[in-house]
């Protein structure tokens, strides 16, 4: 290698380790500030002239920034419930006196005074005048529907005795006539009653059948006339 390459190689050596010992910061610094991290306007003189200068009571203090609820009001005065005491110096009257006589007053009230309960008498339905007998009201109503039916048949009497060859019975008459009716239908049920149980001729069937038809037969008239007022039989 020549000596001109040598020198060139010990220049660029000796400036790398310039650059490598060369400080951070830039200029010089006052031997004040040595280990300073942090350089405040005025940490040492203090604020300086003409600036409005802070209150040393408005300093932060614990828990001064969470929120925080208001001041609580003036209580409102509550009304008093009960009578305040009677002083002790406090005498009441003495010798008064209304003059009523309470005892006799008493004895008046307690004699004129209804008694609270009172035995209530049982009551007997048996010695009940109409006890055992049909009610007055139902009495009543039945002689209104009589009445009725009388007028009724009262009215319609002059248009049926017009019609000739037409016979009305009412009454007494539709009374006999239902009474023989019933006769005859206890005639025919005794002869009913009477007939073999064993049906086994033609004549047996027939007698049957002939009594039977007869006995239904006078008792549909028997339901009829007993609902009937007037019945009016053609010739």
């Amino acid at each position: 290698m020549s000596g001109t390459a040598q020198y060139s190689a010990s220049l660029s050596a000796s400036a790398d380790a310039t650059r490598r010992l060369r400080s951070k910061d830039v200029g010089p610094v006052p031997c004040s500030l040595l280990g300073v991290k942090e350089v405040r306007a005025r940490g040492t003189m203090g604020p300086g002239s003409g600036e409005e200068l802070v209150s040393t009571t408005k300093f932060l203090k614990a828990h001064e920034r969470e929120p925080r609820l208001p001041d609580p009001a003036k209580p409102a005065p509550k009304e008093r419930r009960k009578a305040p005491l009677v002083p002790r110096d406090d005498k009441p009257l003495m010798g008064l006196s209304s003059g009523r006589d309470f005892l006799s007053t008493n004895v008046a009230e307690a004699a004129a005074a209804t008694p609270k309960y009172q035995d209530q008498e049982e009551v007997r339905y048996v010695f009940k005048p109409y006890f055992g007998e049909l009610p007055p009201y139902l009495q009543q109503r039945k002689r209104e529907q009589a009445e009725q039916r009388e007028a009724a048949a009262r009215a319609a009497q002059p248009q049926q005795d017009e019609e000739e060859g037409v016979q009305v019975l009412r009454g007494e008459a539709l009374e006999e006539l239902l009474r023989h009716l019933k006769l005859k239908w206890q005639s025919l049920n005794e002869a009913y009653v009477r007939l073999p149980c064993v049906t086994d001729t033609p004549s047996k069937k027939r007698r049957k059948e002939e009594l039977e038809a007869q006995l239904t037969e006078i008792e549909r008239d028997v339901r009829m006339l007993s609902k009937a007022s007037v019945v009016r039989i053609g010739a």
